[in-house]
């Protein structure tokens, strides 16, 4: 059954950006080995930029991660596809290839697999913009996926978000729950220019009542896994944005 027949109750109040049915990302978690970062990127660069590699519908983010805590997790792939129809077409090429033998040998050699997951956008607040580069990643489990996601809305939607300078996306993990953290079910992803903007910006909301009223609701609803800091390093679209992802 799709996430927003959960939602439905509060379909109504909810004015901001609801994502599309079927719209899937795939995320591969990887531990790279101290000064081998640079080898991890040229080794996903060079299948982004092969025949195979934008042979899809797809935006591919790599990123890396700080402030992890006990999760090794230092590089992340991310590949947001407009379907799994269109991530199952793609895999059918790739595996077995002679593209795909050469990438895992170079990645093998300077990473180990961390751990992979499935998630789907449920919603998204203010204006997607490649322009951000920082990324404030709450993980958590959450127990009323209904009271969250209004909780949220009605947060972003007050006076006292009016001037939010990032993207917020409220995200379900479909696959994959069981995290080196512990069980996540959603993630609550922010994006912002840099640290700084991020800085500022949570300075002010804290001391918002809007932010004291989210705090309530999450709460009674949801616990914090883990919380983490990822940098955008690179993207390629394969036909495909992020923007056409929202």
């Amino acid at each position: 059954m799709k996430y927003f027949l959960i939602l439905a109750a509060a379909s109504l109040l909810l004015t901001s950006v609801i994502s599309k049915a079927s719209e899937t990302a795939i995320v591969y978690e990887w531990a790279v080995k101290p000064g081998e970062a640079n080898s991890y990127a040229q080794a996903v660069d060079r299948l982004q930029k092969s025949k195979i590699g934008g042979d899809r519908t797809a935006q591919l983010q790599l990123q890396s991660i700080s402030f992890d805590g006990a999760n090794p997790t230092t590089h992340r792939v991310v590949v947001l596809y407009p379907s799994l129809a269109e991530s199952e077409k793609w895999n059918a090429k790739f595996n077995g290839s002679k593209e795909q033998a050469a990438f895992m040998n170079s990645i093998n050699k300077v990473a180990t697999s961390v751990s992979q997951y499935m998630a789907k956008p449920v919603m998204s607040w203010g204006e997607v913009s490649n322009s951000d580069t920082v990324f404030d990643l709450v993980r958590i489990e959450v127990t009323n996926p209904q009271a969250i996601a209004s909780g949220l809305d009605t947060m972003m939607n007050s006076a006292d978000a009016k001037e939010f300078p990032g993207q917020i996306w409220l995200v379900e993990i479909r696959r994959g729950q069981a995290s080196p953290d512990g069980r996540v079910t959603h993630e609550i992803v922010v994006g912002y220019e840099s640290l700084s903007e991020m800085e500022t910006w949570l300075d002010y909301m804290y001391q918002t009542q809007a932010w004291a009223n989210w705090l309530e609701t999450a709460s009674q609803h949801m616990t914090v896994v883990n919380r983490s800091i990822f940098n955008m390093l690179a993207t390629y679209n394969h036909n495909y944005s992020l923007e056409d992802f929202d």
